[in-house]
């Protein structure tokens, strides 16, 4: 299947940016969501849920996601929005922004789990995309 792995999380970065197309943005939960439905506005599909997982949007700053790239093809302009995918990230962001506060995540032992938990789920993700 043909799909790219959207994520602000460093340690998917390092871990499949050899194997896989990896589209890493520095930015915190709620940008890396908007930044799914900016692509997905472009005509991609959003591949897995935005809010995978029991983690909830205040418990991790770090969220990764497979995305189809729309096919263009040249003159035809762009290809419709897939409006579940919009669906899905709109609900995560609205989601976000009622759990989210200011909420530092400073403790270095905190982060590296958080990003191991997100790997993880990411890793899942791709063992079933790659069927």
């Amino acid at each position: 299947m043909d799909y790219y792995i959207l994520t602000n999380n460093k340690l998917v970065l390092e871990t499949y940016s050899k194997t896989h197309n990896v589209r890493f943005v520095e930015c915190g939960l709620k940008e890396i969501l908007s930044t799914a439905g900016k692509f997905i506005e472009d005509g991609d599909i959003l591949l897995t849920h935005p809010m995978y997982g029991s983690v909830k949007p205040n418990e991790t700053p770090y969220r990764s996601m497979l995305l189809q790239p729309a096919g263009r093809n040249p003159g035809s302009g762009f290809p419709p929005i897939d409006f579940e995918s919009a669906r899905l990230v709109q609900s995560a962001i609205e989601a976000t922004e009622k759990f989210l506060f200011k909420k530092e995540f400073t403790d270095p032992q905190l982060i590296d789990d958080l990003q191991v938990v997100d790997l993880s789920l990411l890793s899942s993700a791709i063992a079933s995309a790659d069927m």
